[in-house]
């Protein structure tokens, strides 16, 4: 019987994970489109009409708005932190009930099985929820540093004010 409730702690803590590692999977920015593998073929220079005062203006750069990317970027680590808590909250509230309901027999205290579905009921969601959503929510916000320093929005000196 030790064994049984050992192997559905390790499934539900496994079945956690992998709905975390799901959930952050869908929640991951995009890949950027690949390029096309061959380039369009060139038209005949016969083909090709004369342009003769039609010059093209020379694209201006986009001006960056370093705040809004870093709300972004912000957003999306809150983002990611509050869907692991919520899956660890609720993985570790099944471990708890079923730990606690088996902890609370054995040690035979008035009622058996039941204070020890209340406590584990009380103290499995807070440390699922702890246990799963800050290592998730750090690696958030690492991902979100390197991408604002890698763009410079970060590292970049303020201006000075006049």
């Amino acid at each position: 019987m030790r064994n049984t409730a050992r192997t559905r702690m390790t499934l539900a803590v496994a079945t956690a994970a992998l709905i975390t590692l799901g959930a952050e999977a869908a929640t991951a920015n995009a890949a950027p489109a690949a390029a096309d593998p061959a380039p369009a073929p060139a038209a005949p220079a016969a083909l090709v009409l004369p342009v003769a005062d039609a010059v093209s203006p020379i694209p201006t750069a986009t001006p960056i708005d370093a705040q809004t990317d870093i709300n972004n970027a912000l957003n999306q680590a809150g983002n990611e932190f509050m869907l692991a808590a919520t899956v660890g909250t609720m993985a570790g509230g099944v471990v708890g009930l079923v730990a606690g309901c088996a902890i609370g027999a054995v040690v035979g205290m008035i009622g058996g099985c039941i204070p020890g579905l209340g406590i584990g009921a009380a103290v499995g969601p807070i440390l699922g929820g702890v246990i799963v959503g800050v290592p998730a929510g750090l690696a958030a916000l690492g991902q979100a540093y390197a991408t604002l320093h890698a763009a410079g929005e970060i590292s970049a000196p303020l201006p000075a004010m006049p």
